[in-house]
């Protein structure tokens, strides 16, 4: 098999923006859903990676299971930067914008959401630098 270089950061940030749904014509729930379920996959990449592939399974986008090997968790830690990013995505740019965002939310969900945000913008970044720090199977140029 071939040796493959890890993706860049632009890579995986064009592939997370690769998301069909650029419509914003569905209901808030879906919204609010999916970025839950892109968070919760990612979740399983990382739990995969850290568990060193007790998780199994064929989570996040792309799918594939891991193996063990050093490759399998960098493309797991790729596909959850992807999952993650999509998450992050619905959270900070494309539900506030919904129409339905100011009146079918409560103030205290708009707060929470607000909260998330700022959450997810720490866990990516915390991502970034952790991954750059532990760097024995994935780097990011």
């Amino acid at each position: 098999m071939p040796a493959t270089r890890p993706a860049t950061i632009s890579e995986l940030a064009a592939i997370a923006q690769s998301d069909p749904d650029t419509t914003n014509n569905l209901e808030l729930k879906h919204y609010l859903k999916r970025a839950e379920t892109h968070r919760k996959a990612g979740q399983a990449l990382v739990n995969r990676t850290t568990k060193g592939g007790a998780a199994g399974g064929n989570a996040g986008a792309g799918g594939g299971g891991n193996t063990g090997g050093a490759a399998d968790v960098g493309l797991d830690l790729e596909r959850a930067f992807i999952e993650y990013a999509r998450a992050a995505t619905l959270i900070l740019e494309k539900i506030p914008s919904h129409r339905d965002y100011g009146t079918g939310l409560t103030t205290e969900q708009r707060n929470n959401l607000t909260l998330v945000s700022v959450v997810c913008r720490f866990a990516l970044f915390y991502h970034f630098i952790w991954s750059r720090g532990n760097s024995t199977s994935l780097s990011f140029s």
